[in-house]
């Protein structure tokens, strides 16, 4: 039987995939700024609003597909175009069809795979190769879009990493149910889960049984300017916070 179960988040995690978003959201704040022109918001204000208006669409329903937007590809260039019309509607700014065509087209960039191979951090293959070595099974749980968490997976294969790993799952929602689903698949002595965002990879594993490793980036979207609130909140019995993978490694003794 194997010694541990290790769960692992993909993107801001294995991947770090932040600048993928923030480029396109620089890009797209000058180009409301030009478009208000002088009655325009500051950047940072522009990037606030953005913020909440994307994390606003998850639930949101998708006119496309009549379903929440959840984590489909259509939602962060529609947080673009809708930070545009609002902040249009609210100074009484005539909005541009080809603006919003050219904000859309910007936040699409995010999901060049060319850009993915060098998003994976250094030490995801070392760490994934020392933990294959212990005996301990290995497994990736994401959410998002299926096909563009699609060509993730084909850029580790091509790296060699998935090979270290049993399961690419990918949870179109919550992962609670996946949490209890690996329990049931996989034994284990410990189950863990590693993740970037404490209210989706840590706290519904540690409903489940597992022990939480939380690896927090305050460039991650969800937990825009909450990084102190949730580490005040945090479950120090059930949880560790690390600053990097590579502790796992360091740290594996002591786990």
């Amino acid at each position: 039987m194997p010694k541990r179960v290790w769960v692992f988040d993909l993107d801001g995690t294995l991947m770090d995939t932040t600048d993928l978003y923030n480029r396109p959201i620089e890009k797209a704040s000058v180009l409301i700024i030009e478009a208000l022109g002088e009655k325009s918001p500051s950047l940072r204000e522009i990037k606030i609003r953005q913020n909440k208006i994307d994390c606003g669409l998850l639930r949101a329903i998708n006119p496309l597909t009549k379903r929440p937007y959840l984590y489909a590809k259509q939602r962060f260039p529609t947080s673009f175009v809708e930070t545009y019309k609002e902040l249009s509607r609210e100074l009484g700014v005539n909005t541009n069809c080809a603006i919003e065509r050219r904000l859309y087209s910007i936040g699409l960039e995010t999901y060049d795979k060319k850009q993915y191979m060098r998003k994976i951090k250094p030490c995801t293959l070392p760490l994934a190769k020392f933990l294959h070595h212990k005996g301990d099974v290995l497994l990736i749980l994401t959410k998002g879009d299926r096909r563009i968490q699609g060509d993730k997976r084909r850029v580790l294969e091509k790296m060699g990493i998935m090979k270290y790993f049993k399961e690419f799952i990918i949870a179109p929602d919550k992962k609670d149910q996946a949490f209890k689903e690996i329990m049931r698949c996989y034994r284990g002595d410990r189950y863990y889960s590693i993740g970037d965002t404490y209210k989706a990879d840590i706290v519904p594993a540690i409903k489940a049984g597992y022990f939480g490793i939380y690896i927090p980036s305050h460039l991650n979207w969800l937990e825009f300017r909450k990084l102190g609130r949730i580490e005040k909140l945090r479950s120090k019995q059930h949880s560790n916070h690390y600053s990097s993978l590579i502790e796992i490694k360091e740290k594996y003794n002591h786990l």
